[in-house]
């Protein structure tokens, strides 16, 4: 886990976002291999093994089943275009099956990559930071410049979609129906890319001074 990105993450459990505070006890090249990252607010812990954090709840091995697909230069090529991940500045999120792509990703641009729910057996390499979960996608609202989003039920889709900043890109197979809080740009056979919207801030009430 890039340790620059542990202040992106988000303890999954039902109270405020807070920040997590990492405790490595390997780490290499600016990521951590092995430690824990604790939520202050709830105590909870979860640990970092081989460069991955399990946000898991439930016991190991239960969770999504993500989809699967072959590392494909051409879809690596067609994600990166569509997420616009066209610097290094932020960081992208390849949710499932899309994250077998990521090193072919990486390889075409300079964006920090975070994979959640990746095939078994996957492990963190530099520039990209792997994440277990079985819940709501555990990252920061506002926080990742573009999401690739593989279904996974309505409160995962709406995780992903509130982890995404404004005006950033959310792709999706055409399977999984657009959801709230994004205006769809474009599709094909096989995918769409939506750009995610705006938010407006609550009203507030404006007082008259008089005299």
């Amino acid at each position: 886990m890039f340790i620059e990105l542990v202040d992106a993450l988000r303890c999954p459990n039902p109270h405020e976002e807070s920040w997590l505070v990492a405790a490595s006890t390997r780490m290499e090249f600016r990521h951590i291999v092995d430690g824990t990252l604790g939520c202050p607010v709830c105590k909870a812990q979860y640990p970092v093994r081989r460069g991955v954090v399990d946000f898991r709840r439930s016991a190991a091995g239960d969770g999504p089943v993500p989809w699967h697909a072959s590392a494909d230069e051409t879809e690596a090529a067609r994600i990166a275009a569509f997420l616009n991940l066209t610097d290094r500045t932020g960081f992208a999120v390849l949710l499932g099956g899309w994250s077998t792509h990521a090193p072919l990703v990486r390889g075409l641009v300079e964006t920090p990559l975070i994979i959640v729910d990746p095939p078994d057996g996957t492990e963190g390499e530099p520039g990209i930071s792997v994440l277990r979960c079985d819940g709501p996608i555990p990252i920061a609202a506002g926080s990742a410049r573009g999401m690739a989003i593989d279904g996974g039920g309505v409160e995962r889709v709406a995780s992903a979609v509130r982890a995404t900043r404004a005006k950033g890109r959310v792709l999706a197979p055409v399977s999984v129906p657009i959801p709230d809080g994004v205006t769809e740009l474009a599709r094909d056979a096989a995918m769409w890319v939506a750009e995610r919207g705006t938010s407006t801030s609550a009203l507030v009430t404006l007082h008259v001074r008089r005299g």
